[in-house]
């Protein structure tokens, strides 16, 4: 796979940094702030886009902590600060954050800008649907204890060819010892629905300009396409809704926007846990 025929999606890494500010997320304004300093455009900053994207954030992290997991692997991981606290908080947790070449140079050297980078944290480039990418990523882990692999945003920019490929080379990892796979991506395109009422009228026409892989014809349709789509390639499946993380976020208050319409903004909106599924 070509790196160059991904790279359109990494603007997309970049409008989500924005209303992470109005949060609580650790972290969040610093990186913000450095991505000012080198160029963020206008129209990528939406800060309605922040109830959604703290519930995405906060229940992978919840569900990172029910799993037990403590090697983790973030594709496509754009420039979240999720592996600079969690392995600041805890000396025992080894993360690699993986992402294309232009995005880990880049976080780097921000991050160097605001913190320390601790020992347990390592970026590598490269492409996810690549497997010796994604090998070298491994190097930094204990190949004989779990792994959990995250992606937040990534799998809804690639068409269902690519989708495969990157389950594929995933379930070579999580399989080998009861390690699992954490992700939001497989939101339903319904959700594209709410979207485009809540945040924006506008909203997918516009990151279709920032990025050419925005396809909806890519998206799930429902539920049961993304059960089909994966047990066929080996994992069994465990839902989450956003709205199991409502009474965290912090974002609402600062918003001000009340419990009623926070449902609306998070409706049809999912995280799913993949596990190798036993014969």
């Amino acid at each position: 796979m070509n790196i160059e025929s991904f790279e359109s999606i990494i603007p997309t890494a970049l409008h989500t940094q924005y209303p992470l500010t109005f949060t609580d997320i650790e972290f969040s304004g610093e990186m913000f702030a450095e991505l000012s300093k080198v160029g963020f455009p206008e129209k990528l900053k939406n800060k309605m886009l922040a109830i959604e994207l703290e519930a995405r954030y906060k229940l992978i992290d919840e569900l990172l902590k029910q799993s037990g997991c403590l090697q983790i692997l973030e594709i496509a991981c754009g420039f979240t600060t999720r592996g600079l606290s969690l392995c600041n908080k805890n000396s025992n947790i080894r993360y690699v954050e993986f992402d294309l070449p232009q995005v880990i140079n880049l976080k780097v050297e921000l991050i160097k800008k605001f913190s320390e980078i601790p020992n347990n944290l390592k970026f590598v480039s490269g492409n996810a649907l690549d497997k010796n990418s994604l090998n070298e990523a491994l190097n930094f882990f204990d190949i004989k204890k779990p792994i959990a692999v995250i992606n937040q945003g990534f799998m809804r920019y690639l068409n269902f060819e690519e989708k495969e490929i990157l389950a594929k080379n995933i379930y070579e990892i999580i399989s080998q010892n009861n390690g699992c796979w954490i992700t939001c991506d497989v939101t339903p395109a319904k959700f594209v629905e709410n979207q485009n009422k809540n945040i924006s009228v506008n909203y997918n026409k516009d990151l279709t300009e920032i990025t050419d892989r925005n396809n909806v014809s890519w998206r799930f349709k429902n539920k049961s396409d993304v059960t089909i789509f994966f047990e066929k390639l080996g994992f069994k499946l465990e839902w989450h809704d956003f709205i199991e993380v409502i009474d965290y976020l912090s974002s609402p208050k600062q918003l001000e926007i009340g419990k009623t319409e926070i449902y609306k903004y998070l409706e049809n909106a999912v995280v799913v846990v993949m596990r190798k599924k036993i014969e």
